[in-house]
């Protein structure tokens, strides 16, 4: 998977760019050092692995963002729509 390759690669560069070795990185992200190895090298690790690793990199927002905040479905909406309040009494 390429895509599994760059972001391993992007999690390195970010690492080594705020100059932090990796072991100094998952003690901060509360991990192993193994398990950021593996992030690193390309295998697999598990979604909260990822997410204390990105967050102690400070990417916490690129988490957040991956996917889109769930929308409410056309009829969901038209099923709220004559629901709203009018006035106050």
């Amino acid at each position: 998977m390429n895509e599994l390759k760059e972001l391993s690669a992007r999690v390195r560069h970010q690492r080594v760019a705020q100059g932090l070795k990796q072991q100094e990185l998952a003690a901060k992200a509360a991990v192993s050092a193994d398990a950021l190895s593996a992030l690193e090298n390309g295998r697999s690790v598990t979604v909260e692995s990822l997410a204390r690793v990105l967050q102690a990199l400070g990417f916490r927002e690129a988490l957040i963002n991956l996917l889109p905040a769930p929308v409410p479905s056309p009829i969901a909406l038209q099923k709220l729509a004559g629901k709203e309040r009018q006035r106050v009494r």
